[in-house]
């Protein structure tokens, strides 16, 4: 074979696998929380073809997987951390258990998947603006038929719970509405479609109710004050219409606004002894139990196959109602890390918010637009999932750490590939 037919036949590999991930990581946003098991589906398929680009030895401009994992270690320790916590534990106590590793595996396969999205061009990446749009319009249509217009409020809304489900869909809102910084000439017309999937995502929230939602919200506001390039008295104008809007749509939600309004009642009771049956309540025995429990195992954790268990000899003794027994977890993150893992499991938690938002926070001061733009998504990213996992578990749903592993790669991948143009690309450009 010549080395001109050599070259082309390179060049048709690269083109497909540019297509193959670039459709891969569009299509993720929009389905993944319609399409039961397409998000799980789509990350597995990009481990597959990253695994595949390197048997054939075929690398994105110049980037090679090594150079990547060397340039970035921190990072993929982080991700991976999930896994070395549950060894951990299960090495300690001598009994494993291959299933409890596979929530955890979907954040430790990140640095194939970050790999892989290297053959994705910018203009691509800029696309996944519309992905966000488009996933945030969707999800509120679903929403509005699973609750019946915020009449009912079941668990779950399709495959995911009604709180995760409602977490990203305002999360998707979020990240359109922060990726007008891709838009070159900032159009009036583009910033008002942006603003109202914004509102699409959070009118979510309203239709089902969801309190641990709003708790996002103050710290998306923080990050917008601090960090949006306006003029101080135009941050506030869009601070106070922001709240007119919540304002006006809890009024038109009576479920909603009952719900809000409940939470200052639902604490007064429980602070009396009382209340221990509401939602409030079944939180705050939960949060209670888990620091019981910490404290018996703080270094290795009681391990995941001992959760349940412990949870139903607490309610036997009376620690705690009978109700929590049907809760699967300590509805945060970071305490149900720390109970099953001990002292491991907690730096793992906040291991996954911390270093991805180093990477994404020092770039914030960058002098590129787009760069700037790409930072903000990335950090909006990690502090969404961070104030929705004071209230549940984002990681215990596997298509939930997917979507973060994808969404940490794609930002960054960006950041790289702009501070990289025109020179030639690689990881030491940083």
């Amino acid at each position: 074979m010549t080395q001109r037919l050599r070259s082309e036949m390179l060049e048709k590999r690269k083109l497909l696998f540019q297509s193959l991930v670039s459709a891969l990581l569009l299509a993720y946003p929009a389905i993944a929380l319609f399409v039961h098991n397409a998000g799980n589906a789509i990350l597995f398929l990009l481990l597959i073809l990253s695994v595949t680009a390197m048997t054939i030895r075929l690398q994105p401009d110049g980037v090679g997987f090594g150079e990547l994992l060397k340039a970035y270690w921190p990072l993929h320790l982080a991700m991976a951390s999930g896994c070395l916590a549950i060894f951990i534990n299960q090495l300690w106590t001598g009994e494993f258990a291959a299933r409890d590793y596979d929530r955890a595996l979907r954040l430790a396969i990140f640095p194939f998947v970050f790999w892989i999205l290297f053959f994705v061009p910018i203009r691509h990446l800029k696309l996944l603006q519309w992905s966000f749009l488009a996933a945030a319009v969707i999800a509120m249509a679903k929403a509005y038929i699973f609750t019946n217009g915020g009449d009912v409020r079941d668990g779950n809304i399709g495959f995911i719970s009604i709180i995760a489900y409602s977490d990203i869909a305002l999360l998707a809102g979020v990240l359109c509405v922060v990726s007008f910084g891709w838009n070159e000439g900032k159009l009036k017309l583009v910033l008002l479609v942006k603003i109202l999937a914004c509102v699409a995502g959070l009118y979510t929230s309203v239709l089902t109710a969801t309190r641990g939602s709003w708790l996002a919200i103050p710290l998306f506001l923080i990050f917008f004050l601090f960090f949006a390039r306006l003029e101080v008295r135009r941050k506030w104008l869009w601070v106070a219409s922001f709240v007119v809007v919540v304002g006006l749509m809890l009024t038109l939600n009576q479920n909603a606004a009952n719900r809000f309004l409940d939470t200052q009642s639902d604490l007064a009771a429980y602070s009396h002894g009382g209340g221990k049956s509401t939602s409030t309540g079944h939180r705050l025995q939960l949060w209670g139990a888990a620091l019981t429990l910490i404290a018996r195992e703080p270094v290795f954790g009681i391990g995941r196959e001992n959760y349940d268990s412990s949870i139903k000899e607490m309610a036997r003794k009376k620690e705690i109602t009978g109700e929590l027994t049907r809760f699967a977890h300590s509805h945060n993150e970071i305490l149900f890390s720390t109970v099953v893992s001990g002292v491991f499991g907690l730096l793992s938690a906040l291991a996954l918010y911390l270093v991805p938002g180093y990477f994404f926070a020092r770039e914030l001061s960058n002098t590129a637009p787009d760069i700037r733009t790409a930072a903000r998504m990335g950090c909006a990213l990690v502090i969404g999932f961070f104030s929705f996992g004071l209230t549940d578990l984002m990681f215990f749903w596997p298509v939930l750490g997917g979507y973060y592993s994808i969404m940490i790669g794609a930002f960054l991948v960006f950041i790289i590939r702009s501070k990289a143009q025109p020179s030639q690309l690689s990881p030491q450009a940083l």
